[in-house]
C-alpha cells in the first residue's frame, strides 16, 4: 500500500489535501479501519540503520551521548531543514507585533490608500507564514518521531530476549511497558526536535527586545519579572517531576497487581480470595493517589503561574513605565499588549519544554539502566563435541544459597533418552535451567553442542494459532507437521475443533487445556528438530491414555534427539535409556532393577470432544458521535455541583476582567491620571489572578475524586464480572483500560474541560468587544462562523474515529509485549529471537500508523486554520484602515489576533476533548459489564452436603452439552475422587460447582440451598482449592500464608514445618515471596500449609500432585488428611495414586458420570471403566490394593 503523501503534487503537500479521502470517509463511514491508516513512509522503514542501531545499544555500557549522536547523524539531513523551518516560523510571528505597531501608528496619519493596502496585506502574509511554517515544521518534527521511537523499541525488546526469566515477572513485566509506552516518547520530543529549545529561547529574546523597543527599559523590569516566574515555575516543575517518577512507580505496581489479579483470576475465585486483591489493588491505588494528589497540586501551582504570567508581567512592565512619568499612546499599550500574547505561547510551553527537557533526561536514564542490565545468558555450545552431546563438569549451583548441584558431573551421549528424578525442590528443574542457559549462576563447565529446546513445567504460548505456534516462524514441512501432530496426539483434537489448528490458544494458551498446552508445546519442540530437548515433566496434564501415546510416538522413538526428561512417573522413566537422581547435589546414575516395570499399552477409549475454545471477542470500536450521556456519568461521579458552577462562574470572571484590563488602559492611557489608571489596572488584574487561582484549586479537588471514582466504579465490576467475559477478553485490554484511557480520564480531562470552557469565553467576549464597537466587523462573522463550522466538523468526524481506532490497537501491542517478556528465555534458546520482535514490532508498527495518520490529520487543520485567520486579520485590518477611530482600530486588530489563535486552539481542543472522552466512553463500559449476582441467602450450615441433582452445563454459543445428568454428592467429611480422559468434563464440573458459570440444567445443593440462591462469593468462601497451577501472588510470605485472616508467628511456623518447609523458610516470613524463589514442588507445598491454617470446609485438590514425587504425593495427603480431618475432599487427578485414598471414585465421560464406587473395588473388576483408564498402573499395584 503506497503512502499517498508520496504521489501527491507539491500544492497538496503543502496544504495536506493528500488527506481528503480520510477526511471524506470520516464523515461518510461509522467507522475507520486498520487498511484505512497511512502506512509508514518508505524512509521511516526498518533499514540497515536498525541493525547498526541494535549493534550500539547491545555494546556495554550504554550511554545516551552515542545513542544522541547516531540519531542526529544519521537524521542529519532532516534535523537541519526542521531547524531552519522553525527559524524562519520564529522570524514570522515576531513581524506581527511589529507590523501592528507600524498599522497603528500609519493608518490614522492620513497614509495613502496604497500604504495601507500594503499594511493590510503584510499583516496578512506575516500570520499566513507563521503559521504554515510551523506546521510544516512540526508535521517534519512529528514525522522524526516513527523511526525514533521504533528504534528505541526494537532494541529495548532486543534487550527483553537477553535477559532470563529469573529477571521478569508480571509486575516487572509493567515496567518495560512504562518504557516503551512512555519513556520512548518522553525521549523521542527530544531527539526528533533537538533545536526547540534553542528556537524558543531566541522567540522569547527576540519578543523581549521588541518590548523594549516600546517601552524601554520597563520592559527589562517585566523581563526580570518574567525571569523571576520561570525560577519558580521550574522548581515546581522539577519538583512536579520527582513526584511524577514516584507515580509511575506507583503506577507499575498497581498494574502488576491487576496483571497477576486477571491473569490467576479463576485460581483467586477457586480459593475465595477475590477481596484480598481487590483490597490490595484500592490500597496501592491509595498510596498512587496520595503522589497523584501531590501532583495535580504542583500542576494547579504551576498552571497558576502560567496563565498570571503575562498578567503580572504585563502590570510590572506598564506601572514602571507610567511610575517614570511617561504617558502611553495606543500603539504602545495594544503593540505591547500583542507582543505579550506572542509571548504567552512560549511561556505557556516553556514548562512543558522544561518538563520535557526533565522527563528526557529521566527516561534516558532509565533507557540505560534497562540496557545495562545484567543479562542472564551465557554461550554453552561447544562445537568440538558431536551434535546432541552435553558434558557437565564439577558444577556447582546454588538457589537461594542452598546448593542445588555440588560439585556435580554428567556426560550425556547424543540420541539418548534419560529421565530426571528426585525428591521435590532436589533440583530437577533447576538443573534443566542451567543446561538451557536460562540461569548463569554456577561454578564449573557446562558445554553442549546442537540446537536446545526447552519444555518447562508450565508451558509458555503465543496469543496465536495453534499452527503458528508450533511452526514459530519456521518454514511450512507438510509431512514432518502431520507427524508431530500424530506424535503429540493433537490430531483427534483438532479434528473436533471447528476451527482446527487455525484455533487461537489465548493468552498464555488459557483457550485450551493443561494437557493441550503441554502437547502443542512440545510439538513446537520436535518440529524445530532439536537436537537437545529438555522436557520438564511434560506429561503431568495428560490422562493415562494420551500420556502413553505420547511417549511412544512423541518421546521414545529411536533414533531421536538426545532428550533429559523430568519425572517422577515410574512408566515414563521405564522407557528411558537411563535415569539420573538428583540428590543432594548430586547427579547418582540408578541401575535397571531400580526402575518400575514398563507400562502396558492399552487399547484407547473412544476420543471425547474437548471444549470447544471461544475465539477472543474483537474489540468493540465505537461508532458514530461521542454519547455527550458521558457528561452525566462524570457528573455522576464527581458529585460536586456546587463546585463546578463556582469554577464556571469563576472561569467567566477570570476571562471578563482580563478583558476589561485591557480596554481600561487603552481607552484610558491618554486621559486618565497615573494613579486611577493603575490602581484599576491592577485591580482588575488582581480579581483576574484570584480567579485564576481558585478554579486552580477547584480543577485540583475535582481531579482526585474523579481519579478514584474512576478507577473504584471499574475495579469493583471487573472484580465481580462473570467468568465468560474473562474467556472472550484477553489480560491486555482491560490492562489498558486501567492504564492508558484511566490515565488520561482522570489527569488531564477536567484541566481540558476547564481550558476549553476558558477558550470559548474568551471569544465570545472578544467578539462582542470587537461588535459593540464596530458593528461593521460583525458582517464578516456569519463567514467565519461557516468556515469554522465546515472544518471542525470534517476534522472531528475523522479525529475520532481514529481516536477510538488507536485505542482498540493499543491492545494488542500490550498482549504481544506481555508475552514475548514472559516467553523470552525460551524464545531465545529457540533461536526465534527475530521472528518474536517482528510479531510485537508489527502491532508497534499500526500503532505508529495510527498516531502519524492522526498527526497528518492535525496538519490538515492547522493549515485550513492558519489560512483562516490570516483572511480574518487581512478582512479586519482592511476595514480599519478605512475607519476613523484609532482605539477602535487598535483593539479590532489586537484582538483579531488573540482571537483567531484562539479559534484554532478552540476547535483542536474541543476535538482533543471529544478524543478524551473516548477514553471515559471505554472507562464507563468496563464500569458498566454485566456483574455477578451479588445477593443472595446466607448459608445455612457452615460444613454442607453438596449435591449434584441432574446438573447440565452449556456454555455460552456452545452447540454441546459440557456437562450432562450428573449425579452424585460429597457428604461432609467425605473424600470424593473425579477421573477421566482429557476433556471429559472434570474442569467444567469443577467450574460449575465453584459458581464460575451459571447451571444450565438440573441444580447443586448445599443442604437443602439450590446454588442458584446462593451469592457466588458466599459459594466460593466454602473452599480451598490446589490446582496443577498453585496459587501465590505479590507480597510477602505471610500474605501468602493468611492472606485473609491474622496468625502469629509460631502458628504459620507450625505450619511450614509441618509441610516441610521450617528450615527453607526459616526467619523469612516478612521477606517478598519473590525472593524465596521456591521450586515448582515447594511452592504446592506452601500452598498446602495456607490450607493447614485455614478453616474452610470444603477443600479441592485439582491435578494438585503433578509437581510432586510419589513420596511427595503420599505426603500431601497424609498432610491435609491428619490436619484436616474434618474437611470434605474432591480430589481430581489424571494418576491413580491420589485417587487410592479416597472414599468414592466418579468417572466421566463427555460430561458425563458412567460409573461410580470405591476404588478398590472399581479396581478389582476388569470390566470397569476406572480399570480400563488406569490399566497399566493397576499391573503394577492391584494386587497389593486387593490383597
Amino acid at each position: 500500500m503506497e503512502h499517498p503523501e508520496t504521489s501527491a503534487g507539491w500544492l497538496s503537500r503543502l496544504f495536506y489535501h493528500w488527506t481528503g479521502p480520510l477526511l471524506r470517509k470520516g464523515l461518510s463511514e461509522p467507522q475507520v479501519s486498520l487498511d484505512d491508516l497511512y502506512p509508514l513512509l518508505p524512509e521511516d522503514r526498518r533499514d540497515e540503520r536498525a541493525d547498526a542501531f541494535l549493534a550500539l545499544t547491545a555494546t556495554r555500557p550504554v550511554r545516551p551521548w552515542p545513542i544522541m549522536a547516531f540519531i542526529w547523524h544519521h537524521y542529519r539531513g532532516r534535523i537541519g531543514l526542521l531547524t531552519l523551518l522553525q527559524l524562519l516560523g520564529m522570524l514570522a510571528t515576531l513581524a506581527s507585533p511589529w507590523l501592528l505597531n507600524h498599522s497603528m501608528t500609519q493608518l490614522g496619519d492620513g497614509a495613502s490608500t496604497g500604504h495601507k493596502l500594503l499594511l493590510a496585506f503584510a499583516l496578512f502574509a506575516s500570520v499566513l507564514a507563521a503559521g504554515m511554517l510551523a506546521e510544516h515544521s512540526l508535521q517534519l518534527a512529528l514525522k522524526m518521531h516513527v523511526p525514533i521511537r521504533r528504534l528505541l523499541a526494537e532494541s529495548l525488546l532486543a534487550k527483553v530476549m537477553k535477559l532470563g526469566g529469573k529477571s521478569f515477572d508480571d509486575r516487572a513485566g509493567g515496567r518495560v511497558q512504562n518504557l516503551i509506552n512512555r519513556d520512548v516518547w518522553d525521549i523521542t520530543w527530544i531527539l526528533a526536535d533537538p533545536a526547540m529549545p534553542l528556537t524558543m529561547a531566541l522567540q522569547l529574546a527576540g519578543t523581549i527586545a521588541l518590548l523594549v523597543w516600546q517601552v524601554g527599559s520597563a520592559g527589562l523590569v517585566g523581563f526580570a519579572v518574567l525571569t523571576l516566574l520561570l525560577l519558580v515555575s521550574t522548581r515546581v516543575v522539577r519538583r512536579m517531576n520527582q513526584q511524577e517518577q514516584q507515580l509511575k512507580r506507583q503506577q507499575d505496581e498497581r498494574n502488576g497487581i491487576l496483571a497477576e489479579y486477571i491473569k490467576k483470576l479463576r485460581l483467586v475465585r477457586q480459593n475465595g480470595l477475590g477481596a484480598f486483591f481487590t483490597q490490595a489493588a484500592n490500597a496501592k491505588r491509595q498510596q498512587e493517589l496520595g503522589v497523584l494528589g501531590r501532583v495535580l497540586k504542583l500542576d494547579a501551582v504551576n498552571s497558576f503561574l502560567m496563565l498570571s504570567t503575562p498578567l503580572l508581567v504585563t502590570l510590572a512592565t506598564f506601572t514602571t513605565y507610567l511610575a517614570s512619568g511617561q504617558s502611553l499612546t495606543l500603539p504602545q499599550v495594544f503593540t505591547t499588549i500583542a507582543l505579550f500574547a506572542v509571548l504567552r505561547i512560549p511561556m505557556m510551553r516553556l514548562p512543558y519544554l522544561i518538563r520535557t527537557l526533565i522527563n528526557f533526561n529521566t527516561g534516558f536514564n532509565r533507557l540505560c539502566d534497562f540496557l545495562n542490565s545484567a543479562e542472564q545468558h551465557r554461550d554453552l555450545n561447544d562445537p568440538s563435541l558431536p551434535v546432541g552431546s552435553l558434558r557437565l563438569e564439577a558444577v556447582t549451583a546454588l538457589h537461594q544459597h542452598k546448593a542445588v548441584l555440588q560439585g556435580a558431573s554428567l556426560a550425556i551421549q547424543p540420541g539418548e533418552l534419560v529421565g530426571i528424578t528426585g525428591a521435590t525442590g532436589a533440583g530437577k528443574s533447576c538443573l534443566l535451567h542451567l543446561i538451557a542457559g536460562f540461569d548463569n549462576e554456577f561454578e564449573g563447565e557446562i558445554r553442549r553442542h546442537g540446537r536446545v529446546a526447552h519444555l518447562g513445567h508450565k508451558p509458555w504460548l503465543m496469543n496465536d494459532t495453534i499452527r503458528n505456534n508450533i511452526l514459530f516462524g519456521q518454514p511450512w514441512h507438510g509431512e514432518r507437521y502431520r507427524w508431530v501432530l500424530g506424535a503429540c496426539a493433537l490430531s483427534a483434537d483438532l479434528s473436533l475443533l471447528s476451527h482446527g489448528d487455525q484455533t487461537l490458544v489465548g493468552e498464555l494458551g488459557t483457550r485450551l487445556s493443561g494437557g493441550q498446552q503441554q502437547r502443542v508445546a512440545l510439538a513446537r519442540a520436535l518440529y524445530a528438530k532439536a537436537d537437545i530437548l529438555l522436557l520438564d515433566n511434560p506429561l503431568s496434564a495428560l490422562d493415562p491414555i494420551v500420556s502413553a501415546q505420547v511417549l511412544e510416538q512423541g518421546l521414545a522413538f529411536k533414533p531421536g534427539p538426545t532428550r533429559l526428561l523430568v519425572s517422577h512417573d515410574p512408566d515414563v522413566l521405564a522407557h528411558c535409556d537411563r535415569v539420573i537422581r538428583v540428590e543432594q547435589g548430586q547427579l547418582v546414575e540408578l541401575d535397571a532393577h531400580q526402575l518400575a516395570d514398563l507400562i502396558q499399552h492399552p487399547q484407547p477409549a473412544p476420543m471425547v470432544a474437548p471444549q470447544e475454545a471461544e475465539q477472543f471477542s474483537e474489540e468493540k470500536v465505537v461508532e458514530g458521535k461521542v454519547d455527550w450521556g458521558l457528561f452525566g456519568f462524570m457528573w455522576q461521579r464527581l458529585a460536586a455541583p456546587g463546585a463546578i458552577l463556582i469554577a464556571l462562574l469563576l472561569t467567566l470572571g477570570q476571562e471578563g476582567l482580563r478583558i476589561a484590563s485591557d480596554l481600561w488602559l487603552g481607552g484610558k492611557a491618554e486621559v486618565a491620571d497615573v494613579r486611577t489608571l493603575l490602581g484599576i489596572y491592577v485591580l482588575l488584574g488582581a480579581g483576574s489572578l484570584v480567579c485564576i487561582m481558585v478554579v486552580r484549586i477547584i480543577n485540583y479537588k475535582l481531579g482526585l475524586k474523579l481519579a478514584w471514582t474512576l478507577f473504584d466504579g471499574m475495579l469493583g465490576r471487573i472484580s465481580r464480572a462473570p467468568m465468560a467475559f474473562f474467556d472472550k477478553v484477553p489480560q491486555g485490554r482491560i490492562l489498558n483500560r486501567f492504564d492508558r484511557d484511566l490515565g488520561e480520564a482522570q489527569e488531564i480531562l477536567l484541566s481540558m474541560l476547564m481550558g476549553l470552557f476558558a477558550m470559548l469565553i474568551s471569544v465570545l467576549l472578544q467578539v462582542a468587544v470587537i461588535g459593540v464597537n464596530m458593528p461593521l466587523l460583525l458582517l464578516i462573522a456569519p463567514l467565519v462562523g461557516w468556515a469554522l463550522y465546515v472544518l471542525q466538523r470534517r476534522y472531528r468526524a475523522v479525529q475520532l474515529k481514529l481516536r477510538r481506532q488507536s485505542s482498540v490497537l493499543r491492545s494488542p501491542l500490550y498482549i504481544s509485549i506481555s508475552e514475548t517478556i514472559r516467553g523470552a528465555p525460551a524464545l531465545r534458546l529457540a533461536g526465534a529471537e527475530r521472528y518474536a520482535l517482528d510479531q510485537v514490532l508489527l502491532h508497534y508498527d499500526n500503532n505508529l500508523r495510527s498516531w502519524y495518520t492522526t498527526t497528518s490529520i492535525n496538519r490538515w487543520l492547522g493549515m485550513h486554520q492558519t489560512l483562516l485567520s490570516a483572511a480574518l486579520v487581512g478582512a479586519v485590518a482592511l476595514m480599519v484602515a478605512f475607519s476613523n477611530s484609532s482605539l477602535l482600530g487598535a483593539v479590532a486588530i489586537t484582538y483579531a489576533f488573540t482571537a483567531s489563535a484562539m479559534l484554532n486552539s478552540l476547535i483542536r481542543t474541543f476535538a482533543e476533548v471529544e478524543q478524551v472522552m473516548n477514553a471515559v466512553e471505554r472507562v464507563r463500559e468496563y464500569s458498566e459489564i454485566e456483574s455477578e449476582r451479588q445477593e443472595g441467602e446466607p448459608l445455612a450450615t457452615p460444613h454442607p452436603r453438596v449435591r449434584f441433582d441432574n446438573l447440565g452445563l452449556r456454555y455460552p454459543e456452545a452447540s454441546q452439552w459440557a456437562l450432562h445428568k450428573v449425579n452424585f454428592e460429597l457428604a461432609p467429611g467425605e473424600k470424593v475422587g473425579v477421573c477421566g480422559r482429557t476433556g471429559a468434563g472434570k474442569s467444567s464440573l469443577l467450574g460449575v460447582l465453584q459458581a464460575m458459570y451459571p447451571v444450565s440444567q438440573g441444580e447443586i445443593y448445599y443442604d437443602e440451598q439450590p446454588l442458584s440462591a446462593l451469592a457466588p462469593e458466599a459459594v466460593r468462601d466454602l473452599y480451598d482449592t490446589v490446582s496443577q497451577t498453585p496459587l501465590t501472588f505479590f507480597g510477602t510470605l505471610r500474605a501468602n500464608l493468611a492472606p485473609l485472616t491474622r496468625h502469629d508467628d509460631e502458628a504459620l511456623e507450625l505450619a511450614l514445618a509441618r509441610v516441610g518447609l521450617a528450615e527453607r523458610c526459616a526467619g523469612r516470613l516478612d521477606e517478598d515471596l519473590d525472593r524465596l524463589q521456591l521450586s515448582a514442588g515447594e511452592t504446592q507445598l506452601l500452598v498446602i500449609a495456607r490450607i493447614l491454617l485455614s478453616r474452610r470446609p470444603l477443600i479441592v485438590l485439582d491435578e494438585a500432585t503433578s509437581d510432586l514425587d510419589h513420596g511427595g504425593m503420599r505426603k500431601m495427603a497424609e498432610l491435609l488428611y491428619r490436619y484436616r480431618p474434618e474437611a470434605s475432599y474432591l480430589v481430581i487427578a489424571h494418576h491413580l495414586e491420589p485417587l487410592l485414598s479416597v472414599d468414592k471414585v466418579v468417572v466421566m465421560e463427555a460430561g458425563t458420570v458412567v460409573e461410580q464406587g470405591s476404588p478398590v473395588s472399581l479396581l478389582a473388576n476388569p470390566d470397569s471403566r476406572f480399570h480400563r483408564l488406569f490399566v497399566g498402573q493397576v499391573n503394577r499395584q492391584v494386587a497389593e490394593i486387593t490383597g
